[in-house]
């Protein structure tokens, strides 16, 4: 998440009587720059701080036991003390360019020059700001026509404390002390370094993004091989396949073309990456060409046998066993009656290399009404089964099982999510011919794979409490049994804060530990999100939590909205936005235009994404009350959860041969009913 507020600050172009220094080593204020005046350093007030209630004074009490009167002097100071304790439960302080800039609740950010000569305007209420004095530490004096207030910022071992005095112009005054924490101490006691909050995720250092291929398509011949790279250290990464050096590239992207094996067999990619002294960084891993199998059973051939004067036919069936599972009987019905029962398949039928176990049975004394019914069962009591009329038996020839599972979403003319949908309502084509549709499963029937990405810059400070309990709410009442979820954070780096788990426990917990802090790689924490899904079987979604404005990602753009439109699964966007259209500031330098300029182009992108897969762009305006923005954003996690509730997966038969790309067109063909999104799925176990 980018910073917020930008938009309301004012950066002045002269400076006297102070300069930047160079950040230590693992400094904590580096992100929020560093500054002396004089023999005074700035740097140990900058960062995020949240105020410690127990150490700290309430302002609206404190006024109202001093001035408990109705005249103008205490209405006056009344009001600004509850100002203050609306505004000041977080703050954030930087040095941006030649300014201190600290930022309030509200996102408002005001900035006072270093320079104690200059003044600021601070919005539509003529109120001026400027920095009076540092002895110390800086003390800074905001005022308008009827009230000044001054505050004093300095730090007491590892608290920031800071007192304000509010007074009017023409009346006394009330002074009240702060005692702010960082965020982490908030978090959990005893922080094993205050300088930089520890996290119990890694930070991700390098990933491979999976080469473009059509859906089952099997890979061979020279492929582009691009990675996310996220650790700046990294100087150079080795690509392997199946334990053979293949590349060296020293350079970023860190990309590289690879030739993979002809005819297509499945084969190990990895990827190896240093640091600028040679020092090992991390790495990652993939498999191409890994057929992941859903299990399913269907009738392949019915042919007539000379058998005298019976009539029997031979019926061959072909189960698709899933890779970590035990086939343990198939049994023949004619009818209700049964034929024959096989559970030894070592010699009977063979696995074959696409999984697939072929059996068959002869079934005797038929007639034109019967059917030969075929089933299923795998050693963990799982179940499929196959039905088909034995007329018309001389004309049913083999056909290669491929079952073929597509996640969709359908809405009415008001993109409400639809249920009581059927296999009629939809229409399937593959290459121009039509498919029938073998069957429509609801949410119930088929695991969902969620993931969560949430924006952990320092831009959501003043809301994360009430973010990290919706939140937890949501993915409390989104996930049912048999789901699982994930849960990502972004801001300068990115993790994976809680790996896919079905543990709603191991999910809060996770977000518990979120602590907002540094700047947003939204490009870089999407694309590594998406890479999380891989191969798990279920229905997909993602929910990502952001402003959208990036300002720390190492990938391009293009690259996170390219594998987003390839890999397709729904894509919710919340947009926080706590920008405020009715002050505009003076901007000689075209900072606030710029910023704006980029954060539009940032939300633009993402509701391109949305729409390219389906999903949807929620924005949330934080400084608006009507109706509060926790009351909008938890309507917002209803709809996605609704949406969830009603995704579908519709599944039918392909022969189109292994390996070989596959572009079903899916089309409802109820009237007032639209598709939101279609989402082909690798194999529902």
């Amino acid at each position: 998440m980018g910073h917020l507020t930008l938009a309301f600050a004012i950066w002045l172009p002269t400076v006297h009587a102070w300069s930047p220094q160079p950040a230590p080593a693992g400094d904590e204020a580096a992100p929020y720059g560093e500054a002396t005046h004089d023999d005074v350093s700035l740097t140990p007030l900058l960062g995020p701080w949240m105020r410690n209630e127990g150490l700290s004074e309430d302002p609206v009490q404190k006024t109202a036991s001093l001035y408990p009167g109705n005249n103008y002097a205490a209405r006056l100071l009344r009001r600004l003390a509850r100002d203050a304790a609306d505004r000041f439960d977080t703050i954030l302080i930087r040095v941006k360019g030649e300014a201190i800039m600290v930022r309030d609740d509200r996102g408002i950010l005001r900035a006072y020059p270093l320079d104690v000569e200059k003044r600021t305007n601070h919005g539509p209420d003529n109120v001026e700001g400027r920095i009076v004095g540092f002895r110390e530490s800086p003390t800074i004096e905001t005022s308008n026509a009827e009230w000044r207030r001054v505050e004093t910022l300095h730090r007491d071992g590892n608290q920031l404390v800071r007192v304000v005095e509010f007074r009017g112009h023409r009346t006394a005054g009330v002074k009240f002390r702060t005692v702010y924490d960082r965020p982490e101490r908030v978090l959990g006691p005893d922080p094993p370094d205050i300088r930089r909050p520890e996290r119990l995720a890694e930070a991700a250092a390098i990933r491979i993004v999976p080469p473009r291929s059509g859906y089952r398509e099997l890979l061979s011949g020279s492929h582009r091989i691009r990675t996310l790279v996220i650790d700046s250290r990294i100087a150079a990464v080795d690509f392997l396949v199946d334990g053979q050096l293949a590349a060296v590239v020293r350079r970023p992207p860190f990309a590289t073309d690879l030739e993979l094996a002809e005819p297509p067999r499945e084969q190990t990619l990895e990827v190896r990456a240093w640091g600028p002294g040679g020092e090992y960084a991390g790495n990652d891993a993939v498999v191409l060409n890994r057929l992941h199998r859903p299990f399913s059973v269907r009738i392949a051939r019915i042919r007539p046998q000379d058998s005298g004067e019976d009539a029997q036919v031979r019926v061959e069936a072909a189960v698709s066993v899933p890779r970590s599972a035990a086939l343990e009987r198939v049994e023949f019905h004619r009818g209700e009656e049964l034929v024959s029962s096989l559970d030894d398949f070592t010699e009977e039928a063979a696995l074959d290399t696409r999984g697939t176990v072929r059996v068959g049975a002869l079934i005797a004394e038929i007639d034109a009404n019967d059917f030969v019914h075929v089933s299923a069962r795998l050693a963990d009591g799982r179940e499929r089964e196959d039905a088909q009329l034995l007329q018309g038996a001389d004309y049913q020839s083999e056909i290669d099982v491929q079952l073929i599972q597509i996640q969709i979403l359908v809405t009415d003319r008001r993109d409400n999510p639809v249920s009581g949908l059927s296999p009629g309502d939809f229409e399937v084509r593959e290459n121009g011919q039509p498919r029938p549709v073998e069957g429509l499963h609801t949410a119930h029937d088929v695991p969902l794979v969620l993931g969560l990405a949430v924006d952990s810059s320092d831009s959501v400070l003043p809301i994360w409490r009430e973010l990290h309990s919706i939140a937890a709410s949501f993915l409390e009442t989104a996930l049912t049994p048999g789901d699982r979820a994930f849960i990502v954070d972004f801001d300068d780096a990115v993790r994976l804060l809680q790996p896919l788990t079905e543990d709603r426990g191991l999910l809060s917990r996770a977000l518990g530990r979120l602590t907002p802090w540094g700047g947003t790689a939204v490009n870089d924490g999407l694309l590594f999100s998406l890479l999380q899904y891989g191969h798990e079987p279920g229905r997909r979604a993602l929910v990502v939590i952001t402003d959208g404005v990036d300002t720390r990602s190492r990938t391009r753009p293009g690259q996170s909205a390219d594998f987003a439109e390839r890999l397709g699964l729904p894509i919710y966007f919340i947009e926080l936005d706590q920008s405020d259209d009715t002050f505009k500031p003076n901007d000689p330098f075209g900072i606030w235009t710029s910023t704006t300029r980029q954060q539009q182009e940032s939300r633009r992108r993402l509701r391109w994404i949305s729409k390219q897969t389906g999903g949807r762009v929620f924005a949330i305006p934080l400084l608006s009350d009507d109706p509060p923005w926790v009351e909008r954003i938890e309507q917002v996690f209803d709809q996605i959860e609704e949406d969830l509730r009603h995704q579908h997966v519709l599944t039918y038969y392909s022969d189109r041969p292994p390996g070989a790309p596959i572009e079903p067109e899916i089309r409802v063909t109820r009237r007032g009913l639209r598709l939101l999104s279609a989402v082909p799925l690798p194999g529902i176990d």
